[in-house]
């Protein structure tokens, strides 16, 4: 059996590239089931984080604006090398 040079084939094998979309999708879809494997893994440990990254957004989101308040109209100077005296003030939208 003889096998025949076609050149349309071989251009079109040699004009093939990889989607750069596909590397990063494959790379979370890696990820995405190793953190699944993870949780289920250890639930307990995964929850405590969860609750923790909740608590610390509700601090934050509670507490940054109570703080801008009480820093209201309030000034300082910090001395930063090769600059000068920068001034600061805190105020609330």
């Amino acid at each position: 059996m003889t096998r025949y040079f076609h050149p349309q084939s071989a251009e079109s094998t040699r004009n093939r590239s990889a989607n750069p979309g596909s590397i990063g999708g494959g790379l979370a879809f890696v990820l995405a089931a190793m953190g699944l494997l993870v949780a289920i893994s250890y639930p307990l440990a995964v929850a405590a984080v969860v609750v923790a990254v909740a608590a610390a957004a509700l601090v934050f989101r509670l507490g940054a604006p109570a703080l801008a308040r009480e820093l209201h109209g309030r000034m300082t100077e910090l001395e930063v090398p090769g600059i000068g005296t920068v001034q600061i003030r805190v105020d609330a939208r």
